[in-house]
């Protein structure tokens, strides 16, 4: 289930409200838009019950970023996992981020795999 597509030659960073944009239309419940200097963020924190458990979640972030080629900025303490996404070629974010956040829930929330 291939989720990202190649970078076009002459892809850019989506500016700011076009990513608005792009969050409303994939309907990603909880994803926030963060700015870091000029970059712009995709993040979400997923509340857990334990460090372990935070930890298995972002195995499972890990597998999908592997299998897509594709790495987000995770972050884990107990109770929590962080989870940002953005394309570090553009140096911001580009429709395979929303995708990859839409499949971060789905893998998450299914409890399915990617094999």
């Amino acid at each position: 289930m291939p989720v990202c597509q190649p970078l076009a030659a002459d892809a850019r960073a989506l500016l700011e409200a076009e990513a608005r944009t792009q969050l409303a239309l994939h309907r990603l419940q909880g994803w926030q838009l963060l700015q870091e200097g000029n970059c712009w963020r995709l993040l979400k924190t997923y509340p857990t019950a334990s460090f372990a458990q935070a930890l298995a979640l972002a195995q499972r972030i890990g597998w999908l970023a592997e299998h897509e080629n594709h790495h987000p900025e995770l972050t884990i303490a107990w109770g929590r996992c962080t989870v940002a996404w953005w394309t570090t070629r553009l140096n911001g974010l580009h429709e395979n981020d929303f995708l990859m956040a839409s499949a971060t829930d789905e893998v998450l929330f299914s409890g399915r795999d990617l094999s």
